[in-house]
């Protein structure tokens, strides 16, 4: 019996997310329906049930009339809430542990790296150098984490267990346990004036698309330990990763732009059709 076409539509990624590649383990996994990468010429979208996709382009989902589930192959689901015409079926994403562990690696390196000095010292080591700086506690040093859903609370709960004071903002209430939460515009301003590393793991929305900006950079706090604010964009897109061509954004050597950290793979898991 037929059970309904799988539909892979898959953009951009290393050579372990190549198209081809996940077309093999899908076809090892779904023998009992048709798996088509696409584009296909003979493809018949109409015998489209589900697509396993990976940045798709805006359109390219909604050629699918009797599409039933859209399965993201990332936990990041960026380019599909930015579709305005993505189909109104259930959306499955990747959220697995190993993920989360790998995000919160990534912040927990950075935030490390810049509370003990590493930049100075590795300049320090570089140029044959002995000139030791007093190290603060972290317990001296505020973490702010914009983003508090699965990545963010996680980073959170780990970055506070070190000793930093850390505190979370969100565009809506939530409560994690141990972390002071902010939500909303109106209290924007006063999570960034504790902050001096900033974390942010927000997802590109219409909402977030450049709000790493100069206006939101002033308001970080300038007193702190750091001497300066940091900005950790842990693999999102939402705001620094453009600031250098953006015209409302500083140029990375403006005074305002504090140190930023801009990865291009966080926390790049494991592909498997099974691994979710």
């Amino acid at each position: 019996m037929n059970k309904g076409t799988l539909a892979l539509l898959i953009h951009g990624g290393t050579e372990n997310w190549s198209p081809e590649r996940w077309k093999r383990r899908f076809d090892e996994v779904c023998a009992d329906r048709p798996v088509w990468l696409l584009p296909d010429a003979k493809a018949d979208p109409a015998e489209v049930h589900y697509a396993a996709v990976w940045k798709p382009a805006p359109g390219e989902l909604a050629a699918f009339s009797n599409l039933r589930v859209i399965f993201n192959l990332g936990a990041g689901v960026d380019a599909l809430m930015a579709d305005k015409s993505l189909p109104k079926v259930p959306l499955v994403r990747v959220a697995v542990g190993d993920l989360t562990h790998r995000m919160t690696e990534y912040v927990v390196l950075h935030v490390l790296m810049h509370h003990r000095q590493e930049l100075y010292l590795r300049a320090s080591q570089r140029e044959k150098r002995w000139a030791p700086r007093s190290q603060w506690p972290a317990s001296a040093v505020s973490v702010g984490i914009m983003g508090l859903g699965v990545l963010g609370s996680d980073a959170a709960e780990v970055v506070r267990r070190i000793g930093f004071r850390v505190a979370g903002w969100s565009n809506s209430a939530k409560q994690v346990e141990g972390i002071e939460c902010f939500h909303g515009t109106a209290q924007l301003e006063a999570f960034l004036r504790r902050t001096d590393i900033l974390v942010s793991l927000l997802p590109l929305t219409p909402d977030t698309r450049h709000i790493l900006n100069r206006d939101l950079f002033s308001k970080l706090n300038r007193t702190g330990s750091l001497g300066a604010p940091v900005v950790i964009n842990a693999g999102t897109r939402c705001g620094a990763t453009n600031a250098v061509n953006h015209p409302t954004h500083p140029p990375y050597d403006c005074p305002q732009m504090p140190n930023v950290s801009n990865p291009s793979a966080s926390a790049t898991a494991r592909t498997s059709p099974t691994s979710s």
